[in-house]
C-alpha cells in the first residue's frame, strides 16, 4: 500500500511538472523534445513543401525584369494550400500546448509565413506584431520586422513598410538580417519602379549573403537592372554570377541569353545565337533566343532584321504566351516610333493585348495605348483622306475620271496578283482517311461520292446521264453538224471559242466594275465651295484630336506641338484654336509673356481659357460683387427679351471685366442657353466642356453635364 502511494505521488509531481506554465528544468525539456520533434519538424516540412509546389508551378516571365522575391499568385495555391493550412495548425499547437518551449518564437513566424504565402495578410501582419512583442530573441524580433515589412509591401500599403524599414535600420543587425533587410527595403524600392535605389540596396545586399539557392536570383535581377539602365558592362559581371552559382536550367539559360544580348555591339553575337539555337535542349526556347536577337539587332538599329527575328520567335514561341506578346509589342514600338507606320503598329498592339495574359502588370496599360492609338489612326486617315480628296478636286472632270480609272485599275492589278500569288503558296488541304478506309473504293465512300458529283456539276452542268453527254447537240455514232461548222468557220474547236468568249466577257466586267467604283469615288470628292469647305472642317477636326491626343494619351507635347501649330497655319481663326494657344502658352517657360498668349488675348479677349490665363489679377469688394450681380440682372432681362446677341455680346464682355466674381459661373452658364439659343453648335459644344473644365466646384456642373449628354 504504502510502495502504491508513493508510485501515484511521484506520478502526480512528474506530470505537474510537465506542465507548459511550469518553469522547471524537467516542463522545459520535455516541452521542448515535444515541440521540436513532433509539432515544428511538421511545420517546417510543410512550409518548405509549400514553397517547392508554388515555385515549380511559377512561370517566370524572363523577357520582363523578375521582381526580388517571386511573385505570390493566388492562382497557383490550390495545390499547395492543403500544407499551409497544416503548417498554420502544427505551428499553433506549439503556442496552444507548449507555450514554454525555447521554439515557441520560431512556431509563430513560420505560422505568420504560412499566413503571408496563403495570402492572409491581415493575420500575417497581426502575427508579426505578436512576436516583435513578445519573442524572448532581439534577433527573433528582428526577423519579425523585417517580415512584418514585407507584409506590407505584399499588401500595399507603403507608408506602413516604410515606417517599419525605419524601425529596423537603427536596430543592431547581425550579416543574415543585414541581408534580409537590405533585399526587402531593394524590392520596396522595385515596386515603386525605382530602378537606380532597388539595384544600390541589392547589391549592398549580396555582400552579407553566405549560400543560399536564392543567390542565382537576386544576381539575375542585378543584371536585369544593369542591362535595363544601360550598364552592359556590369550587367555581365552578374550574369557571369548567374552561371558560377549552378542555378536550374531555366535560370542559366536566360543567363547565357543575358550575356550575349549585353556582349558590345562590335562582335558578331548571330553566330553565338546560332550555336545556341542548334542544341538539342533549346528546343523549346527557340521563341526567346529569336526574341533576343531581334533585341540585339534593334539596338544595332538594324529594324527590319529585327522585325524578321520577332516574328521568328512568334512563329517559336509555341505556347509560351508572354515570349509571344513581347514580340509582338515589339514590332508594334518599332512601327510606331521608328517608321511611324500607325496602322501597323496599331494592328500589332491588338496582336499584343489578343495574346497577353490578362493578369501580367502591363495589361492595362498595354489595352489603353492600343486604344489610343486606333483612335488616332482614325483621325490621321480622316485628314489624309480629306487632304487627297482636294488635290483631286482641283482637277478636271475629264483628267480626274482618267486618274482615278488608272488608281482603281492599278489597286485591283495588285490585288488580284497577290491573290494569284497566294494561291500558288497555298497547299491543296490534304484530307485525312481513317485507317480503316484507305483501300475504300470512292464510288463507296458517300462523302468522297458527293464531291465528286458536285465537282462535275460545276464543270459540266447538271446533265441527265445518257449517251455523248459531254456533247451539246447528240447525234449517234458521229460529231453534231453544228459543232463540225463551228470549227470549219473558226478553225478553232467550240471549247476554244467559248473561253475566248469568257474572256471577252470577263474584261467587259471588269471595266464595268471600275467604271462604276470611278463614279461613286467621283461622287465624295468635293467640287463645290461648301463640299471643300466641309472638308477642310473635317481636316480641322482631325489635326485638333491628333494633338490633343499625342499630349493629354502619349505623353508628347513636342508632337502634339507639331500639329497644333499645323492647326493654326492650316485653319485660321479655328474654332479650337483658343484651347491650341492656351495649350502652347502653358507649354512656354514664361506662360504670360510670349507670342502665343499674346496672340489668346488679342484675337479671343473673350475665351474661356483667356480668363483662365488672366484669372487671379482682380480682387473682389463687396461693392464690385454688387455691380456683378446688377450686371447679371439686365442681362438676363435682354436674354428672356429674346435679344439673344446683344445678351452674348454682353456676357462676353462681363466675363472679361468681372473675372474671379462669386456670380463667374453663373455668367459663363447664361452664355451657354445663349449659344444655345442662337444655334451655334460648335461653340456650345467647346464651351461647354470649357465650363466643366473652369468651374469643377459650381453648383451647375450637373446641369452642364446633363447638356454635354444630350448634345451627344
Amino acid at each position: 500500500m504504502i510502495f502504491v502511494k508513493k508510485y501515484i505521488l511521484i506520478l502526480f509531481i512528474f506530470l505537474t511538472s510537465c506542465s507548459q506554465f511550469s518553469k522547471s528544468p524537467t516542463s522545459k525539456v520535455w516541452h521542448n523534445l515535444n515541440a521540436r520533434y513532433n509539432a515544428l519538424l511538421i511545420a517546417r516540412e510543410d512550409y518548405k513543401e509549400a514553397g517547392f509546389i508554388i515555385k515549380s508551378k511559377q512561370k517566370e516571365n524572363f523577357d520582363q525584369i523578375l521582381p526580388i522575391f517571386p511573385k505570390i499568385d493566388s492562382n497557383k495555391l490550390d495545390s499547395a494550400k492543403f500544407y499551409l493550412i497544416d503548417a498554420i495548425k502544427k505551428s499553433s499547437i506549439i503556442a496552444e500546448r507548449h507555450s514554454n518551449s525555447k521554439y515557441l518564437d520560431e512556431a509563430y513566424l513560420i505560422l505568420g509565413k504560412s499566413r503571408l504565402l496563403k495570402q492572409e495578410y491581415f493575420n500575417a501582419i497581426e502575427t508579426f506584431k505578436y512576436v516583435n512583442t513578445k519573442a524572448r530573441s532581439e534577433q527573433k524580433k528582428t526577423e519579425a520586422l523585417i517580415w512584418l515589412m514585407r507584409s506590407y509591401i505584399e499588401n500595399q500599403d507603403i507608408n506602413s513598410a516604410n515606417q517599419v524599414g525605419d524601425i529596423i535600420k537603427n536596430r543592431k543587425l547581425n550579416n543574415t538580417s543585414k541581408a534580409e533587410y537590405l533585399l526587402t527595403r531593394a524590392y520596396l524600392h522595385q515596386k515603386l519602379n525605382e530602378s537606380n535605389e532597388a539595384l544600390i540596396l541589392l547589391e549592398e545586399g549580396l555582400k552579407y549573403i553566405g549560400k543560399s539557392p536564392n543567390k542565382a536570383r537576386y544576381n539575375f535581377v542585378c543584371g536585369q537592372l544593369h542591362e535595363s539602365l544601360g550598364n552592359n558592362l556590369a550587367a555581365r559581371k552578374y550574369y557571369r554570377n548567374v552561371l558560377k552559382s549552378k542555378p536550374e536550367y531555366e535560370m542559366a539559360f536566360n543567363a547565357q541569353l543575358g550575356l550575349l544580348s549585353s556582349e558590345s555591339l562590335a562582335n558578331n553575337t548571330n553566330i553565338l545565337f546560332g550555336e545556341m539555337l542548334e542544341d538539342r535542349k533549346n528546343l523549346d526556347n527557340k521563341g526567346m533566343i529569336f526574341q533576343k536577337m531581334a533585341q540585339t539587332e534593334a539596338r544595332k538599329k538594324n529594324y527590319k532584321e529585327a522585325i524578321g527575328f520577332y516574328n521568328q520567335s512568334i512563329a517559336n514561341a509555341g505556347d509560351n504566351a508572354p515570349i509571344k506578346a513581347g514580340s509582338y509589342q515589339a514590332i508594334a514600338d518599332i512601327y510606331l516610333d521608328v517608321f511611324q507606320d500607325y496602322e501597323k503598329a496599331g494592328n500589332y498592339y491588338d496582336s499584343t493585348i489578343v495574346t497577353l495574359p490578362k493578369n501580367e502588370s502591363n495589361f492595362d496599360k498595354l489595352s489603353l495605348k492600343a486604344l489610343n492609338l486606333n483612335e488616332f489612326i482614325r483621325f490621321k486617315k480622316a485628314y489624309d483622306l480629306e487632304d487627297s480628296l482636294q488635290m483631286l478636286s482641283a482637277l478636271s472632270n475629264d483628267a480626274l475620271e482618267t486618274k482615278l480609272f488608272k488608281m482603281v485599275e492599278a489597286r485591283k492589278a495588285a490585288e488580284k496578283k497577290s491573290e494569284m500569288e497566294t494561291a500558288a503558296k497555298t497547299e491543296s488541304p490534304k484530307v485525312l482517311i481513317p485507317s480503316n478506309q484507305k483501300d475504300r473504293w470512292v464510288l463507296y465512300d458517300p462523302v468522297e461520292s458527293v464531291k465528286s458529283k458536285n465537282d462535275f456539276i460545276r464543270n459540266w452542268g447538271n446533265r441527265p446521264l445518257e449517251d455523248n453527254w459531254r456533247r451539246s447537240e447528240k447525234t449517234m455514232g458521229s460529231f453534231s453538224l453544228k459543232i463540225e461548222k463551228t470549227i470549219l468557220e473558226t478553225g478553232k474547236p467550240v471549247e476554244n471559242q467559248k473561253e475566248s468568249e469568257t474572256l471577252t466577257e470577263n474584261e467587259d466586267l471588269e471595266k464595268k466594275a471600275i467604271n462604276e467604283e470611278v463614279k461613286e469615288m467621283m461622287r465624295k470628292i468635293p467640287r463645290s465651295n461648301v463640299q471643300i469647305l466641309a472638308s477642310k472642317r473635317k481636316q480641322e477636326e482631325a489635326l485638333f484630336q491628333i494633338g490633343k491626343i499625342y499630349a493629354q494619351k502619349f505623353g508628347d507635347n513636342l508632337k502634339a506641338k507639331i500639329y497644333y501649330q499645323k492647326l493654326i497655319n492650316e485653319h485660321p481663326r479655328s474654332i479650337y484654336e483658343p484651347e491650341v494657344l492656351y495649350f502652347m502658352t502653358l507649354d512656354q517657360q514664361d506662360p504670360v509673356n510670349n507670342v502665343f498668349a499674346q496672340k489668346l488675348i488679342t484675337d479671343h479677349p473673350y475665351s474661356s481659357f483667356t480668363r483662365q490665363l488672366k484669372k487671379g489679377g482682380q480682387k473682389f469688394t463687396k461693392d464690385k460683387e454688387t455691380e456683378v450681380a446688377g450686371f447679371y440682372s439686365e442681362v438676363f432681362k435682354n436674354y428672356e427679351s429674346g435679344q439673344y446677341q446683344e445678351a452674348l455680346k454682353n456676357l462676353e464682355e462681363g466675363l472679361n471685366k468681372y473675372l474671379g466674381s462669386q456670380i463667374e459661373d453663373k455668367l459663363a452658364m447664361l452664355r451657354l442657353l445663349t449659344l444655345q439659343k442662337l444655334g451655334l453648335k460648335d461653340q456650345y459644344v467647346i464651351s461647354l466642356n470649357d465650363f466643366l473644365r473652369s468651374y469643377p466646384t459650381s453648383d451647375l456642373q450637373f446641369k452642364a453635364r446633363d447638356f454635354l449628354e444630350a448634345v451627344k
